[in-house]
């Protein structure tokens, strides 16, 4: 029974190390190391071919880009807000004299206040008129 017992735990071993000896024909090699694909994507003098697409994505404002630069903030305009904060009133509950539910103990009338709406929604520009200052 002993040896039985030994035997088992033997084989045990020598399967869990056959089984980690493995795992490296388990695992794909990549093809390029970090450096290759790195080499690759900026090019040779470190800024080739990553710099070129970046460059495309550089343009001055077109005729069509004017109609935006209102909303862009500048110094001017740095205080004033184009998204305006839409309503939230205020309600107000009386809370009328009574006693603790824990205690028994006496609670004074109160008045308290909460928002209409659970948090604060803001309008698109031109979505509501304001007047001008």
């Amino acid at each position: 029974m002993q040896n039985t017992l030994k035997l088992t735990v033997t084989l045990l071993v020598f399967g869990v190390l056959a089984g980690c000896s493995s795992k490296d024909s388990m695992l794909p090699q990549p093809d390029q190391t970090m450096q290759d694909v790195y080499n690759t994507t900026m090019g040779s003098t470190g800024e080739g071919k990553l710099m070129d697409e970046r460059s495309a994505l550089r343009r001055s404002l077109t005729e069509s880009d004017v109609d935006y630069s209102s909303y862009v903030r500048t110094e001017a305009t740095q205080l004033h807000s184009k998204f305006k904060l839409l309503p939230n009133p205020t309600l107000y509950m009386f809370v009328a004299p009574h006693l603790s539910t824990a205690d028994g103990v006496p609670v004074p009338g109160y008045l308290t206040e909460f928002k209409l709406y659970t948090r604060d929604h803001y309008a698109l520009p031109g979505e509501i008129n304001t007047p001008a200052h």
